[in-house]
């Protein structure tokens, strides 16, 4: 961390707050064609020429991967709470090194051979392998390197996967229902040429550039598909995707950032968190009382203004729907008088004047003027920055 030249406190930026997903549907007045009973065409931005799930941690490949390949637990709709897919049941031994998933019976790949242990470990394989390269993103992610905190994925029996781990984990079974650890199979197509399949509720019957379409399956185990096609088309843009969402040539766009267009459009709070970040080892920020007024005095409400849509300001520590979120008072947001205190009580003197530094990183974020917001609002409170 770069610390100014007179060794004053630095502040981070990366605000308490959570990033919002955004999808763009035709408007709710406008008619429905019959033909959107049977399929519906989605835009987006980057669709794949050949899906892998566990190329990418985020962003299209994933939205199109979950439809195509089924993992060994799955996110209750809404939240991350953890219910059963591929896997029934679960255990784990009392070291916390050794978890055990036994699978579904009767669910079978989308060449109609079956499921079986052998088969999720050689998916998993091929992501822990030291030389998977590119097929490791996910798994580098989510399990701290390649091969990270795994030891081992073994099949003991036909119906048994077990995990072996260095040391306990305990998002484990959590981060398994991650679309990038989707169980995949490779088989050779009518061409020569190696593609993944998977078991989920649509496979994939034509992919060409900038588009690709998934039919249902018949017969998948869980609830029936609710529609019988689904299409992916790239949309580079606001003005493309409101020109194909008038012309009817697409139903639904899911856009990088906030749309343009509100109208017809759904929002709410995706996984993505940001935070303000305090350098704790110097005075103040070593001091609870001066982080907790700097917390009071930042309104949520002008805060949530600078970020003109693209997230909320959070009052909590996790979004909603988060494992491990708890509720508690609010995290920002407090009177003059309640900001005074905690700043007398913290020590606080205005020869203080910390930096505040702002990552240049790409975001969906105008992250200037959110800390332009930020530093407004301290220094109403005698908070220079």
């Amino acid at each position: 961390m770069r610390v100014p030249v007179v060794r004053l406190p630095v502040i981070i930026l990366t605000l308490v707050l959570a990033w919002s997903s955004s999808a763009l549907s035709q408007a709710p007045s406008s008619p429905v064609p019959t033909s959107a009973r049977r399929e519906v065409r989605v835009g987006a931005l980057g669709i794949p020429a050949a899906l892998d799930p566990a190329t990418e941690l985020e962003g299209t490949l994933p939205l199109i991967a979950h439809q195509v390949f089924d993992t060994l637990v799955a996110y209750h709709e809404g939240t991350t709470d953890v219910e059963p897919a591929l896997a029934t049941r679960w255990s784990v031994s009392r070291d916390g090194l050794t978890w055990s998933f036994t699978l579904r019976d009767g669910v079978r790949f989308h060449d109609g051979t079956p499921l079986t242990s052998a088969e999720v470990v050689a998916s998993f394989m091929r992501q822990l392998r030291p030389d998977a390269s590119g097929t490791s993103v996910v798994w580098s992610a989510l399990f701290r390197g390649t091969p990270g905190i795994v030891r081992d994925v073994r099949a003991p029996d036909p119906r048994t996967v077990q995990i072996v781990l260095l040391q306990p984990y305990a998002p484990l079974v959590t981060v398994l229902a991650h679309p990038g650890l989707g169980v995949v199979k490779s088989v050779t197509g009518g061409d020569g040429t190696a593609r993944l399949i998977g078991t989920g509720p649509y496979r994939v019957v034509d992919a060409s550039p900038e588009r690709l379409a998934l039919e249902a399956v018949p017969g998948y185990w869980a609830a029936p598909p609710k529609s019988e096609r689904l299409v992916f088309l790239e949309v580079s843009g606001d003005d493309q995707a409101e020109a194909e969402l008038d012309a009817r040539t697409i139903d639904i766009w899911f856009p990088p950032g906030p749309p343009r267009r509100t109208e017809g459009a759904l929002s709410l709070p995706g996984l993505r968190v940001g935070y303000l970040a305090f350098q704790t080892e110097k005075v103040p920020f070593s001091r609870k009382k001066v982080r907790q007024a700097v917390a009071a005095a930042l309104d949520p409400v002008v805060i949530g203004v600078a970020l003109e849509g693209a997230a909320v300001p959070l009052q909590s520590f996790l979004p909603p729907g988060v494992w491990a979120r708890r509720e508690g008072s609010p995290v920002l947001g407090g009177s003059r008088r309640a900001v005074k205190t905690l700043l007398a009580e913290g020590g606080w003197s205005e020869a203080f004047t910390p930096t505040l530094l702002v990552p240049s990183e790409v975001s969906p974020l105008n992250l200037p003027k959110v800390a332009e917001a930020i530093q407004v609002a301290l220094g109403a409170q005698n908070i220079q920055l």
